[in-house]
């Protein structure tokens, strides 16, 4: 019997055999008993169970896909990812424009704020003017509130924020799942921390490379400090 037919023996009834493997890695042996004794007729029923199989499999591997949950950690692996890869972009930056230090380093500390806050909150809030008296009240600077409302506002006015669709997207696909919204939102909850942390860990690097002092572009030494958040030490 060819073996590419996925026939055999089994008594007197000859059987059809498959071991697939899904895409979660996972074993599935698959054996049918093709009904009948006779070898030609087992082996032209096996060919047809070959054709058809990988279509079925393809079928339900996509239902799969569409249905599932991403697990903790899936979740924490994308996220940790994504950390890496917004840190390796914000240093590849600042080191190809060094003469924006100062710039950088004021948009990596408000943007700690930011998704500092939205990890806080669960996701984005109005920055209302009772909260920004409460901010003041606990040593904010008018500049710190400035870049913080700014910053909120861009998302609120235009669309901008530095969480990008298209790379959840992939990374989604990475992790073997079709992206829809409930799973970007999960995504997006657990980037808010790893992203106050890139951006922290940016400001860190570019201070220890620059040679300028935070003092001196307005920004606050315990900021680049207080982030220790999704991963820990790293």
């Amino acid at each position: 019997m060819a073996s590419h037919q996925h026939v055999y023996r089994r008594g007197h009834i000859f059987s059809w055999r498959r071991v697939h493997f899904s895409f979660l890695n996972k074993p599935i042996d698959v054996r049918l008993s093709l009904g009948t004794p006779d070898r030609l007729q087992a082996r032209n029923r096996g060919a047809v169970l070959t054709a058809s199989y990988d279509r079925v499999v393809a079928m339900l591997n996509e239902r799969v896909r569409v249905k599932r949950d991403l697990t903790q950690r899936e979740l924490q692996k994308i996220a940790r990812d994504m950390y890496e890869e917004r840190l390796r972009e914000l240093c590849t930056q600042q080191r190809a424009t060094p003469g924006d230090a100062e710039f950088l380093s004021a948009a990596n500390t408000a943007y700690v704020d930011y998704f500092d806050r939205l990890a806080k909150a669960g996701g984005c809030v109005s920055l209302m003017p009772a909260e920004e008296h409460r901010l003041r009240a606990e040593g904010w600077d008018e500049r710190r509130v400035a870049d913080l409302r700014r910053t909120i506002g861009m998302r609120e006015e235009r669309g901008i924020t530095p969480i990008r669709r298209t790379e959840i997207d992939q990374h989604l696909g990475e992790a073997g799942l079709v992206a829809d919204d409930r799973l970007r939102w999960e995504v997006e909850r657990v980037l808010y921390s790893a992203y106050r942390d890139a951006y922290a860990d940016a400001g860190r690097q570019l201070h220890a490379g620059s040679g300028f002092r935070p003092e001196e572009a307005g920004l606050r030494p315990s900021a680049q400090h207080r982030c220790k958040g999704y991963f820990g030490s790293r």
